[in-house]
């Protein structure tokens, strides 16, 4: 019956992408997007997760930004004030190349958190670096 309703599979495959993100749990994504792919045709997998991993990765980067900024240790400072710098110039392109890449999404998330970026800056740069191996995935998948 589930299968039968592709709302409620991608509104499920939706919020534990989301949840998944959030929580930190590493390496899930790739596998999610696969069987998003098998159970929905590969372009709404796509957006199914694409959007759903964007949630997550906002909740992680607003959490750290209102709860970590202010409660930075001395030490961490001076390393941050270096970064500082090279975010103002090219922020976005930094957080691109770090999701394309495959970093882990909490280490993006809650840096990006901690230097001056802004968050539709970081919501776009996180977007559209996890949007090609999402797609990739989630292509594979329907092809089982």
């Amino acid at each position: 019956m589930l299968a039968d309703n592709q709302l409620l599979v991608a509104g499920a495959i939706f919020a534990a992408t989301a949840t998944i993100i959030a929580l930190c749990v590493p390496g899930l994504l790739l596998p999610i997007a696969a069987s998003s792919g098998a159970l929905m045709n590969a372009w709404t997998a796509t957006g199914v997760v694409s959007l759903g991993a964007l949630t997550g990765s906002m909740m992680i980067f607003l959490t750290a930004r209102h709860v970590a900024h202010d409660r930075i240790p001395a030490r961490i400072a001076g390393y941050l004030e270096t970064f500082e710098a090279k975010f103002r110039a090219r922020g976005a392109w930094l957080v691109f190349g770090l999701r394309l890449v495959g970093t882990p999404h909490f280490l993006v998330s809650g840096a990006s958190a901690l230097v001056p970026i802004r968050a539709s800056s970081f919501a776009l740069a996180t977007l559209a670096g996890l949007l090609p191996t999402i797609m990739m995935a989630a292509l594979a998948g329907s092809a089982i």
